[in-house]
């Protein structure tokens, strides 16, 4: 983000982010939570750097192209702390072969879907220039070899989600959010696909919350339109089964979450099921902070409604709505 741009986002947004880290603070005191990043190359969104100091970062990145950038963008991290992690994590333990392709992000375990790249722009990127035998391991074990209960799974590895999470087992009943890519349909040949994460994950008690972005391919460019290909997407497990705990570190934690998902809905949700077994000042706290970001995320919404209004004049069925 160029300088111009900062100093407009601090001017417009400055005054609301120190709100919501003050409280923010308040709820979580010097607390922090475990992210687990698998397939870092991208690095990570600005949602996650606003409140780094919070976070013990976990890079997951097996290719070399992308890992060496990582390690040396480690020390300068902000995080509370970062570890990089280089095996590739799958379902299981022993050796994977991971397809190099030309732009190092798309490089799979599965075989990209060269018919329906051709489809689209670019599709070159995803030509396979090498094959690399690599380590594998399972989030389980990393867990355990780290010491370390993950928090947040964030995970973005073309296609073999739902192989890492099923070796993940153990380790989504620590998890407050999973953050993952999917894909709607076979970017590369015999991945699985979004319902079939839908269905995995709802059986663990973690339910779809949002998509947080969508990809939509055009045929002639980028341009935001056409097929929906594949998004970001949200899943957690409910407020009222955090609530219910009566785990005030899981509460603390899970507020956290929700904030850096931008997600009042959800801290409302918290505030009135852990009154019953919680704290009072807590419950209080994360009710004001659910307001605060309810407040900010309806006013969006209504002036989006507002534009959307105006471009159904030229466009009669336009639709909005925000995705945060």
């Amino acid at each position: 983000m160029s300088g111009i741009k900062q100093r407009i986002k601090r001017l417009a947004t400055g005054s609301f982010d120190k709100q919501v880290a003050d409280l923010v603070a308040a709820i979580i005191d010097s607390g922090k939570i475990a992210l687990l990043d698998v397939g870092a190359a991208n690095g990570t969104y600005g949602r996650w750097s606003a409140f780094s100091h919070h976070i013990d970062h976990f890079a997951v990145e097996p290719d070399a192209r992308s890992s060496q950038g990582l390690a040396r963008s480690a020390t300068d991290s902000t995080f509370n702390s970062q570890t990089l992690i280089t095996k590739a994590l799958w379902k299981s333990t022993g050796t994977i072969k991971l397809n190099l392709c030309r732009k190092p992000m798309a490089s799979s375990i599965y075989e990209p879907n060269r018919e329906f790249f051709d489809l689209f722009p670019d599709a070159e990127r995803n030509d396979v220039l090498n094959q690399v035998e690599l380590p594998s391991d399972t989030v389980d074990n990393i867990a355990r070899e780290l010491g370390a209960r993950f928090d947040v799974i964030k995970l973005d590895v073309q296609g073999a989600e739902l192989d890492v999470l099923e070796g993940a087992t153990k380790s989504l009943g620590d998890a407050l959010a999973i953050d993952i890519e999917v894909e709607f349909t076979e970017l590369y040949k015999g991945q699985p696909l979004f319902d079939d994460i839908f269905r995995f994950l709802r059986s663990h008690e973690i339910e779809f919350v949002d998509f947080t972005y969508i990809y939509r391919w055009s045929p002639d460019s980028y341009n935001g339109i056409g097929q929906a290909t594949f998004a970001d997407a949200l899943f957690m497990p409910t407020p009222e089964r955090i609530g219910d705990s009566a785990n005030v570190i899981r509460i603390k934690k899970y507020a956290l979450v929700c904030a850096i998902f931008e997600r009042g809905d959800m801290l409302l949700r918290l505030s009135k099921s852990c009154s019953k077994n919680s704290p009072n000042d807590l419950a209080q706290k994360i009710k004001t902070l659910g307001d605060l970001l309810t407040q900010r995320n309806s006013t969006t919404q209504r002036r989006l409604n507002f534009a959307a209004k105006v471009i159904r004049l030229f466009h009669p069925r336009f639709r909005a709505h925000i995705l945060h």
